[in-house]
């Protein structure tokens, strides 16, 4: 029997991991698997690689080990004994674990420096050209285009889809920012569209509403979260599947990959420093979650420019460091 130090979990990781919390094997894949608690709870098992996030525990694995070559498979019971969660025939020792934490924005983002991020995210973009997923939607989403250019050379059908959809969402986030939310008309009908939309462990309109609601959250806009993540969760539960809902749960509340919110503080930083780095592990993640979560976050940004020209700065979100222990 094997056991293996988890070095670092996000807080709805750790809800899953609680003392006595009775569990099930979800999903398994060759790096990672997915666990289950009976209310609901999830918590996703995997090597330092995989990053940092709200659901995810991270192990001091051996390189190379498959989960699957070694009989982990859904449905297997798991449990949170003495600080020790069992799977199958290992053991992953919780005692020393750190509690991860998104990187916050230090205060209140003017204006002109949410453009001139979106105008250095305009410069990284013009010379990398992801295809995959909403990849596409990015750059004009960046300058602010009414309409997906014609002869957008990357743009498939999946981005041709989602376009009109993601407009009309951020449309209605701009006009809602700095109003009385329960005077505010309900999101636009073509919302529903992005929940589910895609192939993927975490679909790419899915992973797009996740980054306008961590943006949201990272700018201040905690109201306007709540109501759009409320919407959506009220939605999503018969439109996409438990693994997603999931992380858009999560979203809703304001956390997701460490390599988005990085990404995040990166576009709000003078000058965007760092913000290469940080698109390339954003670049990494899942086949194009991070560039639809990253759509997602240009959306929100340009909302909040428009926004902001009428209502004037939103407050800061709460600093907090990145880890500490439990």
């Amino acid at each position: 029997m094997q056991t293996f130090p988890v070095l670092t979990a996000g807080g709805a990781a750790l809800r899953a991991l609680a003392p006595a919390r009775s569990l099930r094997v979800l999903a398994v894949f060759q790096r990672s698997f997915y666990c289950e608690g009976d209310e609901g709870a999830l918590v996703c098992i995997g090597p330092p690689g995989m990053g940092a996030g709200p659901l995810n525990a991270i192990a001091s694995l051996p390189a190379g080990l498959d989960w699957p070559a070694h009989g982990l498979r859904p449905g297997l019971r798991a449990a949170v004994e003495a600080c020790t969660l069992g799977v199958g025939d290992f053991r992953f020792d919780l005692r020393d674990v750190l509690h991860w934490r998104p990187v916050r924005l230090p205060g209140p983002v003017g204006a002109s420096r949410l453009a001139a991020g979106l105008a250095s995210l305009r410069a990284a973009f013009a010379v990398r050209h992801p295809s995959e997923g909403l990849a596409p939607l990015i750059l004009p989403l960046a300058a602010g285009s009414a309409d997906l250019p014609p002869d957008l050379p990357n743009a498939g059908p999946l981005a041709s889809t989602a376009w009109q959809s993601v407009r009309a969402l951020a449309g209605w986030l701009g006009d809602t920012l700095g109003e009385r939310l329960e005077s505010a008309p309900p999101p636009p009908a073509d919302t529903e569209t992005l929940i589910g939309l895609g192939p993927g462990l975490t679909p790419s309109g899915d992973d797009c509403l996740a980054g306008m609601l961590i943006a949201l959250h990272a700018l201040g806009a905690h109201g306007l979260a709540y109501s759009l993540g409320s919407w959506v969760l009220a939605r999503a539960a018969d439109r996409t599947h438990r693994i997603a809902l999931g992380h858009l749960a999560c979203a809703a509340a304001g956390e997701g990959a460490e390599a988005l919110h990085e990404t995040l503080a990166a576009l709000c930083a003078p000058a965007a420093s760092g913000l290469d780095r940080c698109l390339d592990a954003l670049g990494r993640i899942g086949h194009s979650s991070g560039w639809d979560a990253l759509a997602g976050v240009t959306a929100a940004i340009r909302a909040a420019l428009a926004g902001r020209s009428r209502a004037g700065p939103l407050p800061a979100s709460p600093d907090y460091s990145r880890k500490t222990r439990e």
